[in-house]
């Protein structure tokens, strides 16, 4: 008895894999927003984090583990380090597609530009842009890292990992 098409289920569907790559220096409530609001339309979410030439440098381990902290609870999000195109780490871990986060019209026109050439380079690769929630889209990691430079506190703009451990207490060895 065959199956109608209504009831066949696909065997093969292949996994929806989005790559969310960047410097995030740091990774603020911003980015994660877009994670987890990624992982209702993917199956995976797979963070890169990279190092960017015109940002401060700070370790891309430290700022992938930090990550992975965050969601150490979430087999769907793997958080790796990647100094390649983005092209390049899309094609790596099998996606198809950019996960990116918009703010403004300014990050639009940029977003888009870089969506042209990924999408020729990664042959075929689509991206696909997530507005900024409306309290999160003035949040930047360049913002919270000025705001850190005069010594006040960041960490409402930074995600918990998902331990509960807070970022200043795994600084200090305490749990």
């Amino acid at each position: 008895m065959q199956k109608s098409p209504e009831t066949a289920q696909p065997t093969d569907t292949p996994k929806r894999i989005a790559l969310m790559a960047g410097s995030f220096n740091p990774f603020t409530i911003g980015h994660a927003s877009i994670v987890e609001r990624g992982l209702e339309l993917f199956d995976e979410v797979v963070v890169a984090v990279g190092q960017h030439p015109d940002k401060p440098h700070t370790d891309a381990r430290e700022r992938a583990d930090a990550i992975a902290a965050v969601y150490s609870g979430e087999p769907r999000v793997r958080v790796i380090v990647s100094h390649r195109l983005t092209a390049d780490i899309a094609r790596e871990v099998g996606a198809r597609f950019l996960l990116r986060g918009v703010r403004s019209v300014r990050d639009f026109e940029y977003e888009r530009d870089m969506a042209d050439v990924n999408r020729e380079l990664g042959e075929g690769l689509e991206t696909v842009l997530l507005t900024a929630l409306p309290h999160l889209s003035a949040l930047s990691s360049t913002v919270v890292r000025d705001i850190a430079s005069y010594g006040k506190d960041v960490s409402r703009y930074l995600p918990r990992p998902s331990t509960g451990q807070s970022m200043s207490s795994k600084d200090n060895n305490t749990k």
